[in-house]
């Protein structure tokens, strides 16, 4: 298959479609094979850590390098971009800011409380190691590899706007069930989109994606809700009271606190025009 193929209307749906099963298969695939492992009392008795980091690691790490591979041999938006350093730098900024402006929202709401489960520990440095896999290989598969072929087959917008909506179904099949983190991961996408648009690479929407995720769960403790992740956390906020303002299983994800901070993100992306413009790069 060429590389113009995949980006003619019809090779847009195809790759849609082709990206949308093999995600599917790594993670269901890894759920079951992590299930059955999981069966051996030897196993089970593993540290959370361990556990947490082999399932993370592997499912994607196999998303990645299928992504790093067809970028290579078709094409897209691969590198990091002008400034690289900088670019990632603010993105981490960024997200880590919008987090914790979500949650000073939600605490504004009488939602948020301050738990008792935070303080650094030395596995915080793991926990964000793992936390720029799964962020970076996100990005790569999403923003790197099939964004820039749906622009170039359906245009800027649709291909952004598809590629957001690819992203949440993607956290939806992985568990993030309320409609509101449904809306929410669909924001989250359009922006770490226009990051890569308007950049021209991917180190800024990985910063920001990292920053927001390791902020959520390593910073702020937001997730899980209640409680601490396996990494611990530098502090613990709990958030419990209305669904609306992340007092549900999914915190913050499902709540209008980072509704807010998202749109707010949105707008002040597609409103920046960028180091260069958008498009696929090969």
């Amino acid at each position: 298959m060429k590389a113009r193929a995949i980006d003619s209307t019809a090779g847009a749906f195809v790759l849609l479609a082709a990206t949308a099963v093999a995600a599917l298969s790594v993670i269901l695939g890894a759920q079951f094979v992590f299930g059955r492992i999981l069966e051996n009392p030897g196993v089970a008795a593993w540290s959370p850590v361990l556990l947490e980091s082999l399932f993370t690691i592997a499912v994607f790490g196999i998303l990645g390098g299928i992504a790093g591979l067809a970028v290579r041999r078709f094409g897209g938006r691969a590198g990091a971009g002008p400034a690289a350093a900088v670019s990632a730098g603010v993105g981490v900024v960024a997200g880590a800011a919008g987090l914790g402006i979500a949650i000073a929202l939600s605490a504004l709401a009488g939602v948020a409380h301050a738990g008792e489960g935070g303080g650094a520990g030395a596995l915080l440095l793991a926990g964000a190691v793992v936390t720029l896999i799964q962020t970076g290989a996100e990005e790569l598969y999403f923003r790197g590899w099939l964004q820039p072929h749906l622009e170039s087959g359906w245009g800027r917008w649709p291909g952004l706007a598809v590629t957001a909506l690819a992203f949440a179904a993607l956290h939806f099949v992985s568990g993030a069930f309320e409609w509101l983190s449904f809306v929410n991961l669909v924001l989250a996408g359009l922006w770490f989109g226009l990051l890569a648009q308007r950049s021209g690479g991917l180190a800024l929407p990985i910063g920001a994606h990292f920053g927001w995720n390791w902020a959520e769960e390593m910073l702020f403790g937001a997730t899980p809700n209640p409680g601490v992740s396996s990494f611990g956390t530098v502090f613990d906020w709990d958030l419990t009271g209305s669904p609306l303002w992340g007092g549900s299983s999914e915190g913050l994800n499902a709540s209008l606190s980072a509704s807010f901070v998202l749109i707010a993100l949105v707008i002040v992306a597609a409103s920046w025009r960028g180091f260069s413009s958008p498009g696929r790069r090969g």
